[in-house]
C-alpha cells in the first residue's frame, strides 16, 4: 500500500499506458456519450410525445441511481464469480443499443407508451450498472498498479469531455433531425463502444474465490471489508459527505441562480461549460498534485478550499464586480476541487482489496457515496422550500469542509501519494 522511491521518476514523466487501456478509454467515452443522450432523450419522449408532467420525469430520472442503489451489491456479488467480466461488460452495452432500438421501432409502430419508456429506463440503469461494475475490475487488469492513478486521472478527463460533448450534440441532433436522429446517434454511440472492446485484450483470467468460500457471499461482506480497511472507509466517508454537497448545491443553486438573483437561462447553461471546464483541469492535474502533495494532504486541501468555493455563489451580490465574474469563478473553482478528490484515491480500491473481492466493494462504497444523493436532494429541497436557497447553501459549504474530517483523523493515508 506504500508508494516509494522507485516511481519517484515515474511520477516525473508522462506515463504510458497500455494499447488495450487507450481501448478501454475509447468504449468509456462511446459508453457516456450514449448514456447522456440516452437519458436526455427518455424524458422528452415522455413529455412531448406521450405528455407527462414533472412528476413521470422524477420517476424516470431517479431509476439510473435507484438501479445502483438497489442492484449495485448483488451485481457486485455476480461480476466477481465471473471469469470473464469484460463479456459482462459487451453484453451490457448490447443490451442497452438493442433497447433504444426498440424504442425506434415502437416510436415509429405507434406502441411507445409511460410502461415502454419506463422500461426503458430500467433496462438502461440495469445495463448501467453492470457496465459500471465490470469496468472497475477490467482496469486494474490493464494497468500497472503504480500508473493507476493515471489512467483513472485520463478516464475522468474523457468521460467529462464525452459528457461535454453529448450534451452539445443532442441539442444540436435534435434541432437538425429530430427524434429519430438523436436516438439513432445514441445507438451509434453503443455500437461503436462494443467495437472499440474489442482491443481490450486481458493476459489472464481474473482471480476467483476459493471453492469453499465462493457460496458464502453476503451482501454484508463488502461493507464489512470497507469497514475494515481504514484508507478506504475514509475516503468513502469523505466521499460522501462530498457527494452530499453537490446534491444539495445541485439541487438549490438552479433556483437561486434563476428566481433570486434573475440570472438569464443562456447565462446559467454557460455556467455549465465552464463547470466542465473546471473538471477537465482538475481530473488531469490530480495525479501530478498527489504525487507532489500526497494524497492526504491534497483531499485535506481540496475539501477545505471548497468552502470559500461555495462562498462565491453565497456572497457573489456583495462582492465588486459583476455577479456572473464570482459564479464563474464559483461553477470552475468548486468542479476542479470536486474533481481532484474524486481522481485523487481512487487507486486505493484496487491496490486495498483482493482482485477476488473488487466488484462487491466497489459496490458496496459506490451504494454509499451514490445514496446519500437522493437523501441530500429530497432533504435540501423540502428544507429550501421553508427557509429560501440560502441557508442551504451554506449547509451545503459546510459539507464541503466537513469532507477533511474523515481524511485528517485516517493517518494510513500518508502512505498514498
Amino acid at each position: 500500500m506504500t508508494f516509494h522511491d522507485p516511481t519517484a521518476l515515474a511520477e516525473q514523466t508522462p506515463p504510458r499506458l497500455p494499447r488495450a487501456f487507450t481501448s478501454m478509454m475509447s468504449t468509456s467515452a462511446a459508453e457516456g456519450f450514449g448514456d447522456v443522450l440516452a437519458r436526455t432523450l427518455l424524458p422528452i419522449l415522455a413529455v412531448s410525445i406521450l405528455g407527462f408532467g414533472t412528476g413521470f420525469v422524477g420517476i424516470l430520472n431517479s431509476i439510473g441511481l435507484a438501479s445502483f442503489l438497489l442492484l449495485g451489491v448483488p451485481v457486485g456479488m455476480l461480476i466477481d464469480r465471473l471469469r470473464n467480466r469484460h463479456r459482462a461488460m459487451r453484453v451490457a452495452t448490447i443490451a442497452r443499443c438493442l433497447v433504444l432500438l426498440g424504442l425506434f421501432a415502437s416510436l415509429y409502430a405507434g406502441w411507445l407508451s409511460g410502461a415502454v419508456v419506463i422500461g426503458a429506463a430500467v433496462v438502461i440503469g440495469f445495463a448501467d450498472v453492470v457496465f459500471t461494475t465490470a469496468q472497475s475490475t477490467v482496469i486494474p487488469r490493464l494497468v500497472q498498479t503504480e500508473r493507476l492513478k493515471h489512467a483513472y486521472s485520463r478516464l475522468a478527463i474523457v468521460n467529462q469531455t464525452a459528457s461535454t460533448a453529448a450534451a452539445a450534440t443532442g441539442s444540436l441532433t435534435l434541432g437538425l433531425l429530430g427524434m429519430p436522429g438523436m436516438i439513432w446517434a445514441a445507438i451509434c454511440s453503443y455500437a461503436a463502444s462494443v467495437l472499440f472492446q474489442r482491443g481490450i485484450k486481458l493476459d489472464s483470467a481474473p482471480a476467483q474465490r476459493s471453492p469453499a468460500r465462493r457460496g458464502k457471499g453476503s451482501f454484508r461482506d463488502g461493507f464489512q471489508t470497507l469497514h475494515r480497511v481504514p484508507a478506504l472507509w475514509a475516503l468513502t466517508q469523505s466521499g460522501a459527505l462530498t457527494n452530499a454537497g453537490v446534491m444539495l448545491g445541485n439541487t438549490v443553486l438552479p433556483v437561486f441562480l434563476l428566481r433570486d438573483l434573475g440570472v438569464a437561462p443562456a447565462a446559467f447553461a454557460a455556467l455549465g461549460i465552464v463547470s466542465a471546464i473546471g473538471a477537465i483541469l482538475g481530473a488531469g492535474l490530480s495525479p501530478r498534485l498527489s504525487a507532489k502533495f500526497g494524497l492526504r494532504t491534497l483531499r485535506i486541501a481540496a475539501a477545505f478550499l471548497s468552502v470559500p468555493a461555495v462562498a462565491m455563489a453565497i456572497a457573489c451580490q456583495q462582492l465588486p464586480g459583476h455577479e456572473l465574474i464570482w459564479l464563474s469563478a464559483q461553477s470552475l473553482t468548486w468542479s476542479f476541487l470536486v474533481s481532484i478528490s474524486a481522481v485523487a484515491g481512487a487507486e486505493v480500491l484496487p491496490r486495498s482489496v483482493p482482485a477476488e473481492e473488487l466488484a462487491t466493494v466497489g459496490s458496496a462504497q459506490r451504494t454509499i457515496t451514490l445514496g446519500i444523493m437522493p437523501i441530500a436532494a429530497l432533504l435540501g429541497g423540502a428544507i429550501a422550500a421553508l427557509t429560501g436557497p440560502v441557508p442551504l447553501l451554506c449547509v451545503w459549504a459546510v459539507l464541503a469542509g466537513a469532507a477533511a474530517l474523515p481524511i485528517l483523523r485516517e493517518q494510513s493515508l500518508k502512505s498514498f501519494r
